[in-house]
């Protein structure tokens, strides 16, 4: 009855044409709703609703209501209590000759196009490992794939699959994936291009090309990497949006400490408003620098120059044309105009910019 309540809400408001803001779309995201207790080794697909499995390789899964082995939090990889809930599960992610394992969960609707959408979940290596990966991906299909044998779903290995539509996202740690003591967080950001209805899991590079955290000792064949996986969120973002004449602020800080080149957050922020004009050919972008006023009026104005300039080279980087963008330095002699910014070095340290009506005469 809950699966489809869940899967009726989902399709009336598709076809009301409502938002999905703030909806988690992952289906069974947290792996509570389960045929059974896992007593032994079992197919996930059997035990588990709206989770199936890509290979021939099967995961395992774990549940506060069942024994010591395929328990919570003690089972026969190590020990750590749900994320939520009371189970997630466990996968190889690197292991002797290119084995894997990979989980693949359904979303509750066809991912809209054009859509920013935002997808975190829950890892945690498990005690029993004897290495850690350095970085992770996610790859979001078309349709359910059911592939034959447990090596490495490489991209090379997927383009060979016939009607098969896919995209690989990589994913965000907000700390080290050596972390075994408590669960780490994976996020990404990414566009759907109207096609994605599945998550895959799992480490999608052979052995060769994955990218371990550096360890002391030489590896062997025995070596391998399980991780529990618990908690996943799936939600579609809102469409980025500039009002026309409007002042706004780049952000509060987006700048490396030589005072120029933009960091990781700005150079993400500027890739919104590569968006937005690239969806809308009718508007110009006007970026204006800005400086603290520590340094000499001409060295305040030449820094923030830099500064607009920086952004206006990524933009072009991007894709984006010049006579579509213009910019200036103004040092400290113009605040930022934004009035949700406080004035001072702070606030003063930053990139405004506006939209206005392209002309191309």
């Amino acid at each position: 009855m809950d699966r489809f309540y869940t899967r009726f809400l989902s399709f009336l408001c598709i076809t009301l044409g409502g938002s999905t803001f703030g909806q988690n779309l992952i289906l069974n995201a947290g792996f509570e709703q389960h045929a059974s207790c896992p007593t032994h080794f079992s197919n996930l697909s059997v035990l588990l609703q709206d989770v199936s499995l890509p290979t021939s390789s099967s995961g395992d899964y774990f549940n506060q209501c069942s024994n010591e082995d395929f328990g919570i939090p003690h089972n026969f990889k190590g020990n750590q209590a749900a994320a939520e809930g009371d189970g997630y599960l466990g996968l190889y992610f690197y292991a002797l000759n290119d084995y894997r394992e990979y989980v693949q969960l359904g979303t509750q609707s066809v991912l809209r196009e054009n859509f920013p959408h935002k997808i975190s979940f829950k890892v945690s290596l498990a005690e029993a490992s004897t290495l850690a990966l350095k970085n992770m991906s996610i790859i979001l299909t078309n349709g359910a794939l059911r592939l034959p044998n447990s090596t490495t779903l490489t991209t090379e290995r997927l383009n060979l699959q016939q009607g098969l539509e896919f995209q690989e996202v990589p994913l965000k740690t907000d700390k080290s994936m050596a972390d075994t003591e408590g669960w780490i967080t994976l996020t990404a950001e990414f566009e759907a291009k109207g096609f994605e209805s599945h998550v895959l899991v799992g480490n999608f590079k052979d052995n060769t090309n994955t990218e371990l955290l550096v360890t002391e000792k030489a590896l062997i064949p025995s070596d391998f990497s399980y991780y529990f996986i618990d908690d996943f969120q799936l939600e579609e973002l809102p469409r980025v949006n500039y009002e026309k004449d409007k002042i706004y602020v780049l952000e509060h800080k987006p700048f490396e400490p030589k005072g120029y080149e933009l960091d990781a957050a700005a150079m993400a922020s500027v890739q919104k408003i590569f968006k937005y004009l690239k969806d809308n050919a009718e508007v110009q972008l006007k970026i204006t620098g800005h400086s603290t006023d520590a340094g000499t009026p001409e060295y305040n104005k030449f820094v923030s120059s830099l500064r607009a300039r920086a952004v206006a080279l990524y933009l072009k980087k991007l894709g984006i044309n010049d006579e579509r963008i213009v910019w200036e330095g103004v040092g400290e002699t113009k605040a930022l105009r934004n009035g949700k910014i406080k004035q001072g070095h702070l606030a003063n340290r930053s990139v405004e910019f506006v939209m206005t009506k392209f002309d191309d005469q």
